[in-house]
């Protein structure tokens, strides 16, 4: 199993004139040692209008600045939003080969179709139909990456021939995900040969189910890229102290910020009736509406990574052990401090990747 990083690029208020470039550079620091430590992937995720919990609305400007301070990571779109009104799909395989470039061919290029009506509709996103774009979108690139000459015809885009330029440097194309939290979406990736990124943290049952739809569907996946990327990557949160305790006094706040955060995120949902987000309806109905965290007992279910370096072992070998692919850890959350993520970037490269190393 292989490890990653997940970045909203977070910072809780107060801020001052220095707060927004700070968590950046702090972000760019923090992964420049993942890398050293034998972490191999960085994601970055699109989103807008969040404030505290996500300033990253230009994923594709940091991760390029990532590029030229890494070497090795391998450098992922988690993701780039692909209903038109976001994102035009021409410039979504323009600025995607020109990072694969100038990474000098380590992009993963993740894809979504976004998860709150608060982001969509300034943009002009129907919730209704913005599956369907991220379809055609997802359809459409691989054959601007991979054909001389590019043409599309169909009710919701025309695009006359041309040739786009450029073209990335791996070829036939950079691997391509689909990110999603419903069992639905974990079997649409599948069907379409894409890679399936769970950005969620979710209980072992609940991933079992999601892991297991992802394997049915890859069997009779029909892939809308060149190639089928058979892979299945789940999330959580990490803080690695010197012991459990330290983990949960240094960690822990932060961590019971971003799930208050994340469950106000399914209360966009909770009075829709878009049948297209009705799971995360759902999902507030069942308690996510709950002002009450107790990440201790998150930790004990293995939900959430923050222990010493034997218990965050533990925890990742359940994840392995259900048949992930790659564990990405979100790190950077809420007012967590920096130099206590560096410290714990630190140990659990030290103490548990290696644990994973070779095929253990």
């Amino acid at each position: 199993m292989k490890f990653g990083l997940l970045y909203e690029i977070e910072k809780t208020q107060p801020w001052d004139a220095n707060s927004q470039r700070d968590v950046f550079m702090e972000a760019l620091e923090q992964i420049k040692l993942a890398e050293k430590v034998g972490f191999e992937y960085v994601w970055e995720v699109e989103h807008h209008f969040l404030g505290e919990f996500s300033i990253s609305s230009a994923p594709e400007v940091f991760l390029a600045a990532v590029s030229q301070h890494t070497s090795t990571i391998r450098i992922g779109h988690g993701v780039v939003l692909l209903p038109f009104g976001y994102n035009h799909p021409i410039r979504v395989a323009e600025r995607a080969a020109t990072l694969d470039i100038i990474s000098n061919g380590r992009l993963e290029f993740g894809t979504g179709r976004s998860a709150t009506n608060f982001e969509m509709e300034p943009f002009g996103v129907d919730p209704e139909t913005n599956r369907d774009e991220w379809d055609e979108a997802i359809r459409m690139i691989p054959k601007m990456w991979t054909e001389e000459e590019f043409s599309w015809d169909s009710e919701k885009m025309k695009i006359p021939p041309r040739s786009i330029f450029p073209k990335p440097l791996q070829k036939p194309h950079p691997p391509m995900w689909m990110a999603g939290t419903q069992p639905s979406s974990a079997f649409l990736a599948a069907e379409r040969g894409l890679g399936f990124l769970h950005f969620s943290y979710t209980d072992p049952v609940a991933l079992d189910e999601k892991i297991t739809k992802y394997r049915e569907g890859i069997e009779k996946s029909e892939p809308v890229g060149s190639f089928v990327n058979n892979q299945f990557a789940a999330f959580t949160l990490m803080h690695c102290g010197r012991d459990d305790k330290e983990a949960l006094e240094q960690g822990g706040p932060g961590a019971a910020w971003y799930v208050r955060a994340t469950n106000m995120l399914y209360a966009f949902w909770a009075q829709s009736d878009s049948p297209s987000y009705k799971w995360y309806a759902e999902q507030f109905e069942k308690g996510a509406s709950s002002a009450e965290v107790d990440i201790e007992q998150m930790v004990d279910d293995s939900i959430l990574c923050i222990g010493g370096p034997e218990r965050c072992a533990q925890i990742a070998g359940h994840f392995r052990d259900q048949g992930v692919d790659q564990l990405i850890f979100l790190v950077q959350h809420g007012p967590t401090n920096h130099e206590a993520i560096m410290e714990s970037l630190q140990r659990f490269g030290d103490e548990v990747i290696p644990q994973f190393k070779n095929g253990k």
